[in-house]
C-alpha cells in the first residue's frame, strides 16, 4: 500500500486497496478497476461491460459453491496469516457460512486490523503472536474445525489431529478471484472431509486391547 501511495502522489497512477479473495471482493476490486479506469480515459461503457461480466461470474461462481455451503456452514476456522490477507480471507470464508474464531494480525497494518474488527466484530480474537503451545491448545480443546496457516505451523494442527490447509504464497493452488475462491472452499473441504481424521482420533489398537 505505501508502494501505491507513492506512485500516486509522484506519478499520479490511481489505487485503490481492495481483495480478490471471495465473490463479492473480486465483484467489488472489478468495479473499482473500471471506475479508475474510466477516469484515466477509457471507454465509458466499461464499468456496465463489468457488471455484465460480475453478474455472469458471480451466477456460475455461487452454483458450483452451493455444495459445498451445506457442508462448512458454521465450521469454525482459526486463522494464522497476517497482512491484507488478515481480513481479505476472513471475508471468503464468511461468504461461505464459515465462523473465523481467530485471527493472527502479524503483519498487519493498523488499517488491516480495523477492516478485520468490522467482518468479525469488535470482540474478534486477534493475536500479534499466537505461541504454538497456545495454537495446540484452541485446537486440542476443539475451539477450531480446521487451521489454516503457513506451512511453519501445520505440525501443530497435525499433532492436534485437526485438519490443516496451506494459506502461504508458496500453496500449490491459486485462491484468487471467481475460480480461485472455488478452489479454496474445495480444498478446505477435501481437507475437512479427509476420512483419516474420524482414525487417527480413535484409540490405537494395542491401546484399545490393554484397556486403554
Amino acid at each position: 500500500i505505501n508502494l501505491a501511495r507513492k506512485m500516486e502522489e509522484r506519478y499520479g497512477v490511481p489505487y485503490f486497496e481492495g481483495s480478490f479473495y471471495g465473490v463479492s471482493d473480486t465483484s467489488e476490486a472489478l468495479r473499482q478497476i473500471a471506475r479508475l479506469l474510466v477516469q484515466r480515459g477509457a471507454p465509458e461503457d466499461l464499468p456496465a461491460r463489468a457488471e455484465a461480466l460480475i453478474r455472469s461470474e458471480e451466477a456460475r461462481a455461487w452454483a458450483r459453491l452451493a455444495p459445498y455451503k451445506a457442508r462448512l456452514q458454521g465450521k469454525r476456522v482459526l486463522l494464522i496469516t497476517g497482512g491484507v490477507k488478515s481480513w481479505s480471507v476472513v471475508a471468503a470464508l464468511q461468504e461461505v457460512g464459515m465462523e473465523v474464531v481467530g485471527a493472527s494480525v502479524k503483519k498487519s497494518t493498523r488499517e488491516d486490523k480495523q477492516r478485520i474488527k468490522q467482518l468479525m466484530g469488535e470482540e474478534a480474537h486477534l493475536f500479534e503472536d499466537l505461541a504454538p503451545r497456545e495454537m495446540y491448545r484452541m485446537l486440542k480443546e476443539a475451539q477450531a474445525d480446521i487451521m489454516m496457516s503457513g506451512g511453519r505451523s501445520q505440525f501443530v494442527a497435525l499433532k492436534a489431529k485437526t485438519p490443516w490447509l496451506d494459506i502461504n504464497q508458496e500453496r500449490h493452488y491459486a485462491y484468487a478471484g471467481y475460480e480461485g475462491v472455488v478452489e479454496l472452499v474445495e480444498q478446505i473441504d477435501r481437507a475437512m472431509n479427509n476420512p483419516i481424521w474420524r482414525q487417527v482420533r480413535q484409540p490405537a489398537p494395542w491401546a484399545a486391547e490393554n484397556g486403554g
